[in-house]
């Protein structure tokens, strides 16, 4: 009974996960040559365990409020925690002097806005939101 529980549970997770690939888009200005970027990527690049890209140029991630839908499935999704461990993570490091979280910017138009004016800039925005001209979308892959 306990091994049929914890199955349930891996697929009702792996499903939850697939499932947030498909809430939400990854821009990144359209001078990226990147076409994909995998989720173990994303995740060291918003807990800034990655810090360039593949030609030495320092990536800016940029994070949405942690009251946003979007960013709670993004983190489901990407990092397999929910915002508020995120944030403890980042409360943790913030004290020690040992980082800074990504910026904040306060919805998806906000972060289309300084995707599309900045080259080295990576974000996310809801899937409904169209990214419109001036930014490149990403695929996600495992």
């Amino acid at each position: 009974m306990l091994r049929l529980i914890g199955l349930l549970v891996v697929l009702l997770s792996a499903a939850e996960a697939h499932a947030g690939d498909a809430a939400f888009r990854i821009v990144v200005h359209p001078s990226n040559p990147l076409e994909s970027i995998t989720r173990a990527e994303l995740s060291a690049i918003y807990m800034k365990r990655m810090r360039s890209w593949r030609d030495g140029r320092e990536i800016v991630p940029v994070d949405q409020p942690a009251s946003s839908p979007v960013r709670e499935r993004f983190s489901r999704a990407v990092h397999g925690k929910t915002v508020a461990y995120v944030t403890r993570y980042w409360q943790r490091l913030i004290f020690s002097g040992r980082g800074i979280p990504p910026r904040q910017l306060q919805n998806d138009a906000a972060v289309l806005e300084l995707v599309k004016h900045s080259r080295d800039a990576i974000g996310y925005v809801a899937r409904d939101t169209p990214p419109g001209d001036g930014v490149k979308v990403l695929e996600v892959v495992p």
